[in-house]
């Protein structure tokens, strides 16, 4: 190598490691910790985002079963099979679980190794449509007088916010309150991959104002979520100091419900050093489980002879925000489908899906996502596939 080409190089090497560090510093002390974390479980792991099996990588709490209550098998099911077209597109998009029920019966279900029955991976944001839930069954229960109670009467942080003091509870799950928030899952330096290993859930989001008035428009968001998270673990603390959103879940649904299996919810820091659920996402728990949730919703609410939920405050959940069409309160829907249905959805193709006129609660688990979108500008085509192979299997 010759004398230039060497202090080429040599000047090339010294820049590059200036700017790491540079970088590395900018990371460090720049309020972007969170990076080394992110990179630890996602690159360093074998992936480019969070995943599925990433419970061991959070503290959790345990969301405690009751006396299970095994699915009963519908009389078809022994006679019913998967297309080949869609075992294949499945097996391809790294799937975990495919399940279908038909008037409260299992009719099918396909575990892909290495995952089985018993498995439980990550719900990622069909959380949300839980904390929803729980938030319905406070107020049934009186720790929240209204599903329309301002936000600001459990976080004074916002009562002298003039947008974020009238935003209320509803509009939280609605996702039309207008808390500033910028949603992405791939960036390593922003607010979402923070809101996911930067440690503090609670300051995250509550660090964050309300960007438009509440009430006139809708912009998904996980701190949406997360805030309503913290007013209702504060609503619950109000009356019982030591109740949290999993000991919560667990007297309100899981144990009524009769679910095959404890599960649990990550938390953002051990409890022991004030951590409290990731309630945007991060509810681990097997396929059979998560179709529960569905079924419940099928059923306006009501398991056995009780009713968890009332039945017009799931109604109000299903219905259209009033301001898009293919979202409710912490469910998607699409009410103009020739068959109508409204579902929870997960990052990596988490679905619960019901369609009502056919009595379906149809589950997809998994590992990928196929992002093509020719049916709906917002629904993945997936979807439309799940739907029309469960109603092929109901006829």
């Amino acid at each position: 190598m010759n004398a230039t080409l060497w202090r080429w190089t040599r000047r090339t090497f010294i820049a590059l490691l200036l700017l790491l560090v540079l970088l590395a510093a900018y990371i460090q002390f720049g309020g972007h910790r969170y990076f080394w974390t992110a990179l630890k479980y996602t690159y360093l792991q074998g992936h480019n985002t969070a995943h599925i099996d990433d419970a061991a990588n959070f503290p959790q709490a345990v969301v405690a079963s009751g006396i299970p209550k095994p699915w009963p098998v519908h009389p078809r099911a022994p006679q019913t099979t998967l297309s080949a077209d869609l075992l294949q597109f499945l097996a391809a998009e790294r799937s975990s679980a495919f399940l279908v029920a038909r008037q409260g019966q299992l009719l099918f279900e396909r575990y892909f190794e290495p995952y089985t029955v018993s498995s439980r991976t990550n719900s990622f944001s069909m959380a949300k449509t839980v904390v929803t839930m729980l938030t319905g069954a406070a107020v049934a229960d009186g720790f929240i007088p209204s599903f329309d109670t301002p936000l600001a009467a459990y976080l004074p942080e916002y009562a002298g916010d003039p947008r974020g003091s009238v935003a209320t509870l509803a509009q939280l799950s609605a996702m039309t309150a207008g808390h500033d928030w910028t949603e992405h899952y791939y960036l390593p330096l922003n607010p979402t991959t923070k809101l996911y290993f930067g440690g503090d859930v609670t300051g995250t989001v509550l660090a964050q104002g309300f960007e438009r008035q509440p009430g006139t428009e809708f912009e998904y968001s996980s701190a949406s979520t997360q805030v309503l998270s913290v007013a209702l673990q504060r609503a619950l603390r109000a009356r019982q100091p030591d109740l949290t959103l999993s000991d919560y879940l667990a007297q309100r649904f899981w144990q009524p419900m009769g679910m095959e299996g404890d599960a649990s919810w990550s938390l953002d820091r051990p409890r022991a050093d004030g951590g409290m659920e990731m309630g945007y996402c991060c509810l681990h728990s097997s396929a059979r489980n998560f179709a529960r949730l569905g079924q419940l919703l099928l059923q306006d609410g009501r398991w056995g002879d009780q009713q968890l939920l009332p039945a017009e405050f799931v109604q109000r959940m299903v219905r259209p925000n009033g301001f898009v069409d293919h979202y409710g309160h912490s469910l998607w829907m699409d009410p103009n489908h020739s068959a109508p249905f409204y579902f929870l959805q997960g990052h990596l193709g988490q679905y619960v899906i019901v369609v009502p006129s056919a009595q379906l609660v149809v589950v997809r688990l998994g590992q990928v996502r196929h992002r093509t979108y020719s049916r709906h500008p917002v629904i993945p085509d997936e979807i439309y596939r799940y739907v029309d192979e469960a109603l092929r299997m109901a006829r």
